[in-house]
């Protein structure tokens, strides 16, 4: 497989995750219209000259990609110093990409074991763009504020975890996750020390009033090689979230459905 790993130069953690990459990996150069591209491989770096969240037509540049993950930011107003591994997708209005949870998994078991002291690990809910590429994409990203987006410390941990996320394959089970805060720590912990491997994430602000049968269904569908396993944060979710979720889950047959 050919996998592409992104990253915006409009980004300071991109560019320092970038710069990290090329450092530890044996990238070369490698010419390409419009966009600066190095390959290692079976593993090539694209230098974007847009924002990563618009993305949307970088299938058509690199056709040969079957796989993308991105390096980028996470902004937040707490500034906690954070590494975060999220799918894109819209949950409001029912449009994701593609999730490969087993990649994901690889990217954050990475991160927890090069983490900078006082950087927190997590799943993020799925969020923000690009939703419509036809191949599997995931972020890998350096939290919150302009201080950890140039740590070379954090850079070299995601870094890490985007180049085992593109390398390494694992057995694990893929599982659409439920309920809980933006951050997913129940997600984060099954990811971590459980068979599963967890994906897209419903939130608890996303299981409200538009919750549907065929929201759910998509992203179970959007889930590379399948999914037939939910995670769900069964505290972390109002009682009448709980009985619809139950309710869908049964009417699309999820085999597994795991609360934690």
């Amino acid at each position: 497989m050919v996998f592409l790993i992104a990253a915006s130069k409009l980004d300071p953690a991109a560019s320092n995750i970038a710069e990290k990459l090329l450092t530890l990996y044996p990238f070369k150069p490698e010419r390409k219209e419009k966009i600066e591209v190095f390959k290692a491989g079976n593993v090539k770096l694209a230098l974007l000259e847009e924002e990563a969240v618009k993305a949307e037509n970088l299938a058509e540049y690199f056709p040969e990609a079957e796989a993308v993950a991105f390096a980028s930011r996470h902004e937040s107003a707490s500034l906690q110093p954070t590494l975060t591994v999220h799918v894109p997708g819209d949950l409001e209005a029912g449009r994701l990409a593609i999730a490969w949870p087993q990649r994901m998994k690889a990217a954050l078991k990475t991160l927890a074991s090069n983490a900078p002291q006082g950087f927190k690990v997590s799943l993020e809910a799925t969020h923000h763009g690009p939703v419509s590429l036809p191949i599997p994409v995931w972020f890998v990203e350096i939290g919150s504020s302009l201080s950890q987006w140039s740590d070379d410390r954090a850079g070299e941990a995601a870094a890490k975890a985007l180049w085992a996320s593109v390398n390494e394959s694992s057995e694990a089970v893929p599982a659409v996750g439920f309920g809980g805060g933006h951050y997913a720590p129940k997600h984060t912990k099954a990811s971590l020390e459980s068979k599963y491997a967890v994906g897209h994430i419903f939130p608890k602000y996303a299981l409200s009033g538009n919750l549907s049968l065929e929201r759910v269904a998509e992203a179970f569908r959007k889930t590379f090689g399948g999914c037939r396993a939910a995670v769900l944060d069964w505290k972390g979710m109002p009682g009448e979230a709980r009985r619809l979720l139950l309710s869908l889950l049964e009417q699309l047959k999820v085999e597994e459905v795991i609360k934690v």
